[in-house]
This record gives structure tokens, C-alpha cells and sequence, in this order.
């Protein structure tokens, strides 16, 4: 069992970052009210701080801050939790921001304004998605795990036939050699006729 695996039995932890306290506080509230657990920052130095207290599960992070840039925040979070779920909010969506978020493993996208059940939409899908890449992984794990026990069987099949076809070889070989032996022990008694 993953250390997100037993989270997930815990409230969800959830970072939001954004210097627009009336959005703060609606998704502060439409979060709690889901039963996650909120934290709130408007700067990401705040942002920091609490990822440094606080065990963060998801980021939900406005890409415009007053202090950093909100891919920038993702990008140090991401190192101090790489299983993060990130998730950035924009008003002003743009393809560069898209590329540029794919390279840093955004889970999603929402364009402001979006609703409290638009994020958690995003947010479950995110999980969603995470846990079948876990167990995509897990699985992966185990069939190489499985290719490689049945690579050793297989020499072990070729060495066990090899070995019982020289077994076999030697004991007719010898088998042979007894046998001329005995004539040859015959002969020399003079008990066989030649």
C-alpha cells in the first residue's frame, strides 16, 4: 500500500494559492464543505512556508502571484513532494502555459472563472488518474518481474535437459564400454566364440 493510498483513507490536504481573496474564500469554504483539508496562502512564499509545516496532497495554484510565478511555485513544490497533484488556475490561458505545464506535471488546467465542483472535478480526476498510473506502474513492475522468473526457468528447463541428455549419453556410452569390456573378458577366457 502507497503512502497516497493511505492519505486517501485521511482528509485530502490541499494548498490554495491565490491573491484574490474572494476566490480564496469561496473555494476555502466549497473545499471544507467536500471534506478536504484547506490550507490558504496569497503569495508563494506563504505558499512555501506551509508545504514546509503542513504534508501537501494537491496544489491548487493561480499561475499570476504577486511574489513568483505560479509554475515556479509548482516546480519547488514538486521537489519537496513529488506526488503533488498540481493543478493551476488562469484568466488568461495560452498554449506556451500549457506546453510549459505538461513539462512540469500539471495535472490540470482551470480557466477562472470556473466553479467550486469544477475543481474538485479536476482534483478527483487528477487522483483518478494518478492511482492508474500507480498501478499501470505496479503492474509494469510485476510483468517484468514475471518475464524475468520465466527467463530463468527457461535456462534452467535448457540446462536440466542438457544435462539429462549427456547423462543419458554417458550411461549408454558406458553401458557400451562395459559391454566390450565383457567380451573382451569373454574372449580372453576363451568363452566366446569368435
Amino acid at each position: 500500500m502507497s503512502e497516497r493510498d493511505v492519505q486517501t483513507k485521511a482528509p485530502l490536504s490541499v494548498l490554495l494559492v491565490d491573491d484574490d481573496k474572494t476566490i480564496v474564500n469561496i473555494f476555502q469554504y466549497g473545499l471544507g464543505e467536500q471534506g478536504y483539508e484547506v490550507h490558504i496562502a496569497y503569495t508563494a512564499a506563504e505558499a512555501l512556508r506551509i508545504c514546509k509545516a503542513i504534508k501537501i496532497d494537491c496544489l491548487l495554484s493561480d499561475i499570476q502571484l504577486p511574489d513568483q510565478d505560479g509554475m515556479r511555485l509548482n516546480a519547488i513544490i514538486q521537489e519537496i513532494y513529488p506526488d503533488v497533484i498540481s493543478i493551476l488556475m488562469t484568466g488568461y490561458p495560452g498554449i506556451s502555459s500549457a506546453i510549459k505545464g505538461l513539462r512540469q506535471n500539471i495535472h490540470d488546467y482551470l480557466i477562472k472563472p470556473f466553479s467550486v465542483e469544477q475543481a474538485i472535478a479536476a482534483i478527483e480526476r487528477a487522483l483518478n488518474n494518478d492511482r492508474l498510473r500507480r498501478t499501470n506502474h505496479a503492474l509494469q513492475q510485476k510483468i517484468e518481474t514475471l518475464e524475468t522468473e520465466l527467463t530463468q526457468l527457461k535456462e534452467q528447463v535448457q540446462t536440466v535437459t542438457e544435462h539429462s541428455q549427456n547423462s543419458q549419453e554417458n550411461k549408454m556410452s558406458s553401458a557400451v564400454n562395459h559391454a566390450r569390456a565383457h567380451k573382451s573378458y569373454l574372449e580372453q577366457q576363451g568363452r566366446l566364440k569368435q
